[in-house]
């Protein structure tokens, strides 16, 4: 497969590979190439959440601010514990 970049982003994946970062140009896109994958992924279940919720708020199933707040501080600690050992700020 031949691809055709445009030359900031060829440069761009040429100053990647020479700082060392990856080890090819292949490397490079195979990355920028998941990326877009994972981020369609995340639009798309953010998409049906966003839907889930807006059928349960018309069908008068909405949260109190306490439920609401207990909720995020349940899945807080969820978060915080699955970053023992790693910097939880770099995920963020």
């Amino acid at each position: 497969m031949t691809v055709c970049l445009p030359t900031p982003l060829e440069e761009f994946i040429r100053r990647k590979v020479a700082a060392g970062d990856f080890h090819s140009v292949d490397e490079v896109v195979c990355e920028g190439l998941r990326l877009l994958q994972q981020k369609e992924s995340w639009n798309a279940e953010a998409r049906q959440k966003i839907d889930l919720g807006w059928q349960q708020a018309r069908s008068g199933h909405l949260h109190t601010p306490e439920q609401a707040q207990e909720n995020l501080a349940a899945r807080k600690e969820v978060w915080k514990s699955s970053c023992v050992g790693k910097n939880p700020t770099s995920q963020i």
